[in-house]
């Protein structure tokens, strides 16, 4: 806390950069992070060998990559690796197409610290210095389960049969 002013001020390598009234958090819980270059690298090796193993055996068709322009694609003080992300996805992934970009913030799966849950979805935030991946994955089907019968008369059926629903769900 900044003393005396009843604001907490926020610092970044020793010089402030904003300060925010503490009374408007009173209660509040705060968690502090250093960012870690190295730590960044092997929690996305981690995850990805994860991955990997998670979806071994099946169809993959491409994947997508957002990741902080923090995090590359040059090599900076935090992490010293040109294109790491994408890099690190190539290695565990070479036969699977990727496409992506660097950006100034992404939106995905909020970044919870200890996660070990790989497939997310939901509670989507914006967010800084993250790497977020999708990958597509060939659905396994049953192809005894269904009929691809594109005939006039199961065409006609089939219309008939939304049709009379429809207008049961709109009474």
């Amino acid at each position: 806390p900044n003393v005396g002013t009843g604001k907490l001020m926020i610092a970044e390598t020793g010089s402030a950069i904003g300060t925010v009234p503490i009374a408007s958090h009173v209660g509040s819980q705060i968690d502090i992070f250093n960012l870690d270059g190295d730590a960044c690298i092997q929690d996305v090796k981690l995850k990805l060998d994860r991955l990997k193993e998670l979806v071994e055996g099946q169809r993959l068709l491409a994947g997508l990559m957002f990741s902080c322009n923090g995090r590359g694609p040059d090599a900076s003080y935090l992490i010293d690796e040109e294109m790491c992300d994408a890099r690190t996805w190539s290695e565990r992934f070479p036969s699977v197409p990727m496409l992506g970009f660097y950006a100034g913030g992404e939106i995905g799966p909020r970044a919870i610290v200890g996660n070990r849950n790989i497939f997310q979805r939901g509670q989507a935030a914006l967010q800084g210095f993250t790497a977020v991946f999708v990958l597509f994955i060939v659905p396994k089907m049953d192809i005894g389960s269904f009929s691809l019968d594109d005939g006039h008369d199961s065409i006609y059926a089939f219309m008939r049969e939304r049709m009379n629903s429809a207008r049961t769900v709109s009474s």
